[in-house]
């Protein structure tokens, strides 16, 4: 089975449907269902409680975990001067602290089956932009996380940190209220989910430990 969270929206719905395709079971979790999961576990990832729910009712599904791939993600634009301790804990609780709690809450069995973790971060943790220190920290954050994962899993896992840039989404929106301008030289997400099925599909000695994956305009 293949676990994703935020599989309800954006990149994460996307590469949901391109393993249902695969004929893959494809377990969700978040706070809404994916039309294409076989397994939704409904949850708020940054509520504890709920988080440890999750995990429990992954651990009891009967089925090895292929891939765990943390998706989830919420976006913020708070210029500094303004940053609120509500907002840093939004960010980083969805962003940072939500996978590193299912990844330790599902550590046993990530080790027993094998499975490939996969930690969405973004360009932003590779650059900063005005207006992002607590989004662009979180990205960072996730870059060290997948970074420490690759040694303390070496001997039984392999890590991907996946560093998108621009693709069509509506986490943005989510945000400012604004569509994205020139939609036409953004990629597009169900393009980047099959990038990512390739990468996955790759035979199990070949570890691509960090994907840099960017938005190319074409004049």
């Amino acid at each position: 089975m293949i676990v994703i969270t935020g599989a309800s929206d954006g990149l994460g719905r996307e590469l949901a449907k391109v393993y249902q395709a695969a004929d893959k079971r494809v377990v969700n979790i978040s706070r809404r269902e994916s039309e294409y999961a076989a397994d939704n576990v409904l949850a708020d990832i940054t509520d504890e409680a709920a988080l440890t729910a999750a995990v429990q009712a992954v651990l009891a599904i009967d089925e090895p975990i292929e891939a765990l791939v943390n998706c989830a993600g919420v976006m913020s634009l708070e210029p500094l001067g303004k940053i609120t301790p509500r907002e840093v804990d939004r960010t980083f609780g969805v962003n940072v602290k939500a996978a590193i709690l299912l990844v330790s809450g599902l550590a046993y069995r990530l080790k027993q089956d094998g499975s490939d973790v996969v930690n969405i971060a973004s360009t932003v943790g590779l650059k900063a932009y005005p207006d992002q220190a607590a989004y662009g920290a979180s990205k960072w954050a996730m870059r060290g996380f997948s970074q420490n994962l690759q040694v303390e899993l070496k001997n039984t896992n392999r890590v991907i940190s996946l560093c998108v840039g621009g693709f069509k989404s509506d986490i943005a929106k989510k945000v400012t209220g604004e569509d994205l301008p020139d939609p036409e030289n953004w990629m597009n997400p169900d393009d980047v989910a099959v990038f990512m099925k390739q990468i996955l599909d790759l035979p199990k000695n070949m570890e691509v430990s960090e994907i840099i994956i960017n938005r190319k305009s074409i004049a």
